[in-house]
């Protein structure tokens, strides 16, 4: 069976590009601009993105006694030395250039304080058009005040593009992301423990992913092949 047009053009330049396929879309068709070639989207389907707090939010979540945990099926894992949590992702799909895409991760993040209380992040979509990671946040335990569960913006994240590859030949992805806390993130804190554990400004986690994906082979022939 012939190799289609679209594989020929564009996994030989992703394997070139030391930035990765991702940083490279643009010149993937000599002489098609982005605005006439869109970025193919490509599909998740085994997946998975590591949350490992800074070591300045490590130590603040020690000193105020607030222990990280994961909601099933996420889990805890350590990575170098910290104490992160894995969120499973099952699906969603994103443009290969970042500028879109929609990726629900299962599980969630518990952040539990001495006495019972404890926050939840769960039902957490990391949209690539706007940076930002919503979801639930839930307030649960002793003395929680009043319970908090609706759809609020957890997270903003910005992506390290040096250490985001996706290489269309294997079907293999791999990124890293800075998180910061989102208004209702740190709102659901607040509310639960009396101040937040987690500072509103800058990056709480540093996000790592890796998995597997799939091109989106119908869209990406219509964009490619005449």
């Amino acid at each position: 069976m012939p190799v289609p047009r679209w594989t020929r053009i564009a996994v030989p330049v992703c394997a070139l590009a030391a930035g990765g396929c991702v940083l490279s879309w643009a010149g993937a068709a000599a002489g098609v601009t982005p605005s006439v070639l869109p970025a193919p989207q490509v599909k998740v389907s085994n997946a998975h993105t590591d949350l490992c707090p800074t070591a300045a939010v490590s130590k603040a979540l020690t000193d105020q006694g607030v222990t990280l945990e994961a909601k099933s099926p996420a889990i805890v894992v350590d990575a170098g030395g910290r104490r992160c949590v894995r969120l499973p992702i099952s699906k969603g799909e994103f443009a290969l250039d970042l500028s879109k895409g929609s990726v629900p991760a299962d599980g969630g993040v518990v952040l539990r304080k001495a006495g019972g209380r404890s926050v939840s992040f769960t039902d957490v979509v990391f949209d690539f058009g706007s940076h930002r990671a919503n979801g639930t946040a839930t307030a649960d335990g002793a003395k929680a005040g009043r319970a908090r569960q609706q759809s609020v913006e957890l997270f903003s994240f910005a992506f390290d593009a040096g250490k985001t590859k996706v290489d269309l030949s294997k079907g293999s992805a791999e990124g890293a992301a800075a998180l910061s806390l989102g208004t209702g993130g740190y709102n659901a804190l607040q509310d639960a423990f009396g101040s937040s554990p987690l500072p509103s400004q800058g990056t709480v986690f540093d996000a790592t992913a890796g998995g597997d994906v799939a091109q989106a082979a119908r869209a990406l022939s219509r964009a490619l092949l005449p």
